[in-house]
């Protein structure tokens, strides 16, 4: 299994290839992660010019309509479940993980991840393009990190606390799709 794949789903993506008609996982309303039970906080769909590219769930222990509590004050576990609708070129998906970073994290910050940043991008250029059906999982893991998973398997481990709460940004930060962030608070 290539690790890649799961680290696709961090970004928002660019459309890949075209539909491919599939049945859709389904975002339930409840996950389980590092042993305890997470109830999903939002959900979203990310979409390029029209096109439906990936449904997006928040999990949390306590819902929160707070994206700075969850990004800064939530030490708890938590997911980020992408479900794929749409073919995703690699490159096309490298280039947008890069934009949307440079768009949340100064410079300051890209300097203090720049291991873990490093070896993120990395994953990305070795994997190959996602396809529809594949259910990609962001957990934080209190006592792990971010832990990547792809189709219910884990797949890598970026240890530390503060990484994985930063690429919340992605999502509930300043995403490169607004109503990103609004689902996935609850709106």
């Amino acid at each position: 299994m290539k690790f890649g794949p799961v680290l696709c789903g961090v970004a928002l993506f660019a459309l890949g290839a075209g539909w491919v008609a599939a049945e859709e996982p389904v975002i339930p309303p409840t996950t389980e992660v590092g042993g305890r039970e997470l109830v999903l906080n939002g959900q979203a769909t990310r979409t390029v010019w029209g096109f439906r590219v990936y449904d997006v769930g928040l999990f949390l222990e306590q819902p929160a309509t707070d994206g700075e509590v969850v990004m800064r004050s939530d030490p708890g576990p938590k997911r980020v479940q992408m479900n794929m609708l749409r073919a995703v070129d690699k490159q096309k998906f490298v280039n947008t993980v890069r934009e949307n970073i440079e768009q949340n994290l100064t410079p300051a910050e890209q300097e203090t991840f720049a291991r873990e940043l490093s070896e993120y991008i990395g994953h990305l250029e070795k994997g190959g393009d996602i396809q529809p059906g594949r259910v990609i999982t962001i957990d934080y893991v209190p006592g792990q990190g971010t832990v990547l998973g792809l189709d219910g398997s884990p797949v890598g481990t970026i240890a530390g606390h503060e990484f994985y709460h930063v690429m919340l940004r992605l999502w509930i930060g300043r995403p490169l799709q607004t109503s990103i962030k609004e689902g996935l608070l609850g709106g």
